[in-house]
């Protein structure tokens, strides 16, 4: 009961306002997001959450022990306070905590899994990948007030994500590269279009895809969805994967990247039905009594939605498999439905009705 207690159920999280969102805690948020994938049967939520207070007392003492030294020489921190505390919390973590890059993930073409995409993998497995080890690094680093975010930005490849000091209290600010060894702090700049041109945000990219900014909860929550999408779709499953990129669009509607991946993921599963569809299948009706996503979803993208996960439901049951969909197929149907009507409830169930000729 305690561990379903840490770690919310992500649909409880989308519907959490800012200011609840903004108390919870990250690492919670990032394992919530990876429930029901396959490999999440593995984590233990209690453990990682447990391990993660554990690491954030060890970097407490170090910081402490080591703390007359900044004093003395302040100019070997850059006359930082953050950057020594910063310094110290990636020292612990790599060194002594084994917050490392997993070495068989490096290759770009290395598969990523469940485990390399949540955090449990850094706790638990074999090690972290640039989607993990800053989550980590804001986590331990939350814990002893540090003002860490996340910020996202692209390279030719794929996404990188990277955390950041970001305290409007003082306004020092300055990015944590730590996904390697060590800790670098690289400008903006960097990350548009480094050395040997490794990251690539063209004019436009930036804005449309909220890079470079320092990560709201909410973006957060987002970006985390984002990357349940992404499991779902390399498996796939295309009903799930689109269910995610659905929350994640509706929690940053100015995403033009997020809302972007939404419909050429619904295009995949509709292409996908057509595929698996009778000739004659019914015409289908969608009718719902209230909003399935909130508001800031277009609602032609929730009807369509609707639409899809209806006749997802159709092609998937094997009642009517069997007594529809495969007579139709071999042309040997006796009564085929002419149209099928799904009412969608308030709290997303839904009903399916075939109507039939006289």
């Amino acid at each position: 009961m305690a561990q379903q207690a840490s770690v919310p159920h992500w649909r409880r999280l989308v519907h959490l306002p800012d200011e609840a969102l903004a108390g919870c805690d990250i690492a919670a948020v990032n394992l919530a997001c990876a429930e029901g994938l396959p490999g999440a049967e593995q984590i233990d939520h209690s453990y990682c959450l447990y391990k993660l207070d554990d690491w954030a007392d060890m970097v407490k003492e170090y910081t402490t022990l080591l703390m007359p030294q900044f004093r003395r020489k302040p100019k070997e921190y850059e006359n930082s306070e953050a950057f020594f505390r910063t310094l110290s919390l990636i020292t612990v973590l790599q060194r002594d905590c084994g917050v490392l890059y997993n070495p068989a993930k490096i290759p770009d073409d290395a598969p990523f899994d469940t485990a390399d995409t949540f955090i449990h993998g850094i706790i638990q497995g074999d090690g972290g990948t640039c989607a993990t080890m800053p989550v980590v690094y804001a986590a331990v680093g939350r814990r002893l007030g540090y003002p860490i975010k996340l910020v996202s930005t692209r390279s030719k490849m794929a996404g990188h994500l990277f955390a950041r000091w970001d305290d409007p209290t003082t306004g020092e600010r300055f990015n944590i590269e730590a996904a390697g060894h060590g800790l670098s702090t690289p400008s903006d700049d960097y990350y548009r279009k480094g050395p040997g041109a490794r990251y690539d945000l063209p004019p436009g990219a930036e804005e449309d895809g909220g890079y470079l900014r320092s990560k709201t909860p909410r973006m957060e929550l987002a970006s985390f969805l984002s990357n349940r999408a992404f499991r779902w779709e390399s498996l796939g499953d295309w009903w799930r994967c689109v269910d995610a990129w659905a929350w994640a669009s509706s929690l940053v509607p100015d995403s033009r990247i997020v809302r972007n991946s939404l419909k050429t993921s619904m295009v995949q599963w509709d292409k996908e039905q057509r595929a698996r569809k009778p000739v004659g299948f019914p015409h289908l009706l969608v009718r719902a009594i209230k909003r399935q996503f909130p508001e800031s979803l277009p609602l032609e993208l929730e009807q369509d939605i609707c639409g899809l996960t209806a006749t997802h439901n159709m092609l998937s049951d094997p009642r009517l498999e069997e007594k529809y969909w495969k007579p139709m197929r071999n042309g040997v149907c006796q009564r085929m439905p002419y149209q099928a009507v799904a009412d969608f409830a308030p709290d997303t169930s839904f009903l399916i009705n075939l109507h039939f000729y006289a």
